[in-house]
């Protein structure tokens, strides 16, 4: 099955906001839709971000397809979910944190243990059009 989709998750940070970037220029590359997902608590919270998140990419990417998709409930948990059908799913290496990920863990590390699917984790410091590439392939033998 060729999967249809790049996932990516946001959250209103910048870091976030470099993720986005970077997916919808891996969805362009793969001639692949983009879903932008947000967690959140009420189904209620997630227009500003989605909207928003939507907007630029409509603004740098006018042919791509985006999917915007809230879902109650967890980070990590949303998009271990949405991986499931994704060619790649990226995330920011930092997000809303706080007292949350102090108590629960970083969403990107969990998800590096969870998913499936390839996985990009985007750091908010870099830019993500600077032409280097950075691989990492881990494979886990443990039974």
């Amino acid at each position: 099955m060729t999967a249809q989709y790049v996932a990516v998750g946001v959250d209103g940070t910048l870091t976030a906001v470099r993720a986005l970037d970077w997916a919808a220029q891996e969805a362009v590359r793969r001639h692949a839709a983009l879903r932008v997902v947000h967690a959140v608590r009420d189904q209620d919270e997630a227009g500003p971000i989605l909207a928003s998140a939507a907007a630029r990419i409509h603004s740098h990417h006018p042919g791509l397809q985006v999917e915007t998709a809230s879902r109650v409930g967890g980070a990590a948990e949303a998009l271990v979910r949405e991986s499931d059908g994704a060619a790649l799913t990226v995330v920011g290496n930092r997000g809303l944190g706080g007292v949350t990920g102090l108590l629960f863990g970083s969403v990107s590390l969990r998800l590096a243990a969870q998913i499936r699917s390839p996985l990009l984790v985007v750091r908010g410091d870099h830019r993500c059009d600077d032409g280097r590439e950075v691989l990492l392939g881990l494979a886990s033998d443990a039974d």
